[in-house]
């Protein structure tokens, strides 16, 4: 039941598997759970702790600078994760989608009136994604191994 189909190409839009998207299974609730905790990181980073550290004129190693591309990058990934509950070859090319898009985004900003371009956050999303890969590839390997030991039995 948990083996994974593959699927034809009259149920399956471009990367979206219509099969699975409406398919809820523990690894798509992992992803909801890692998107919210990321997103309200994210929140509290922006609206506390980075007032509090400028505010005090603390140098924390530029993570209240950062900190939305870093968490952000997290929580935007695994948002879209768990919106399309894609296979595992397909979330990696999404996680490799995403984190591209958003440096190309932080690049745009150069040409932007205020050209807010900093190599800083190019530096956290990039880092972020590679988290969210690492995080990935976790999830996917305990699902696998839970797969391959339901089938001995």
């Amino acid at each position: 039941m948990d083996e994974e189909k593959k699927p034809t190409t009259s149920n399956r839009l471009i990367l979206i598997d219509k099969d699975r998207i409406f398919r809820i299974d523990s690894r798509r609730i992992a992803f909801l759970v890692i998107f919210l905790v990321m997103f309200i990181v994210t929140e509290i980073g922006r609206k506390i702790y980075r007032p509090f550290i400028y505010a005090n004129d603390i140098f924390d190693f530029w993570i209240a600078d950062t900190i939305g591309n870093f968490t952000g990058t997290i929580a935007i990934v695994f948002f879209d994760l768990a919106g399309i509950n894609p296979d595992y070859r397909q979330g990696k090319t999404f996680i490799l989608i995403i984190t591209s898009g958003l440096i190309v985004y932080e690049l745009l900003q150069y040409f932007s009136p205020k050209s807010i371009t900093d190599w800083r956050d190019i530096v956290a999303t990039v880092v972020a994604g590679l988290i969210s890969w690492g995080i990935y590839e976790l999830l996917s390997k305990n699902k696998k191994e839970v797969n391959q030991a339901s089938k001995m039995y």
